[in-house]
């Protein structure tokens, strides 16, 4: 059997990106959203071809990768996503939460999670305070560097004991996230190769409907 080409045995990375109107605000050029994208490509770029995942997250969650290895794939798919894109606008983190953890479970590797937003509801920040999260998590505040961090935020990270990393104009905010993703970790139990086949198969699925809908959107389906 060809190898999967999803996940190895570095340490994973699951991507949880907001989607929401707020993250189109210029607060921080040119908006906060085009800000995070670029942040998860430096990241990318930080992390050497280590296996990262991405789901992005509103008023639901939705897989665009599981972990991979090819970095180039999720910088195209980040390309085109939009809150329009969003079934409904909202702050879905705590599916998009459980959502991660059942990607790291199906590939068996030991990993993370990185929440990229600009806040967090008082709603789901409570829903966090008795929600079984057993990942380690970080956060990126994705608000204008002179700003405070949202509260919302801060009692979310402080309800699952994560840190809060603070946006910076330079690397020095994706380079504390690459050295925490690598050290805090999940260990999971690893599935056989048949089944991370299978998992992979059906955790494309997400990602497949999602790539059709941005070439619809851009005229470049043929019906």
């Amino acid at each position: 059997m060809e190898p999967s080409p999803f996940a190895d045995d570095e340490a994973g990375l699951v991507v949880l990106l907001t989607v929401s109107g707020t993250m189109l605000a210029t607060d921080v050029q040119p908006t906060r959203l085009e800000r995070a994208k670029h942040k998860i490509r430096d990241l990318l770029e930080q992390r050497q071809g280590a296996s990262t995942g991405l789901i992005v997250y509103s008023g639901s969650a939705h897989l665009v990768m599981p972990l991979t290895r090819d970095d180039r794939i999720i910088s195209t798919m980040l390309e085109d996503l939009t809150p329009d894109l969003m079934p409904v606008d909202g702050d879905a983190l705590t599916q998009a939460l459980q959502l991660a953890e059942q990607v790291l479970e199906k590939s068996g590797v030991p990993g993370s999670v990185l929440v990229i937003a600009d806040s967090v509801s008082p709603s789901q920040a409570q829903t966090l305070s008795t929600a079984d999260v057993t990942l380690p998590v970080q956060f990126l505040s994705l608000q204008s560097i002179s700003a405070p961090i949202d509260v919302g935020l801060q009692s979310a990270a402080s309800n699952l004991g994560a840190k809060v990393v603070e946006l910076t104009f330079d690397p020095a905010d994706v380079e504390e996230v690459a050295r925490r993703a690598q050290s805090r970790l999940k260990t999971v139990s690893a599935t056989n190769e048949g089944n991370r086949w299978q998992d992979a198969g059906y955790s494309m699925l997400p990602f497949l409907a999602l790539f059709i809908l941005m070439w619809s959107r851009r005229g470049w389906l043929v019906t």
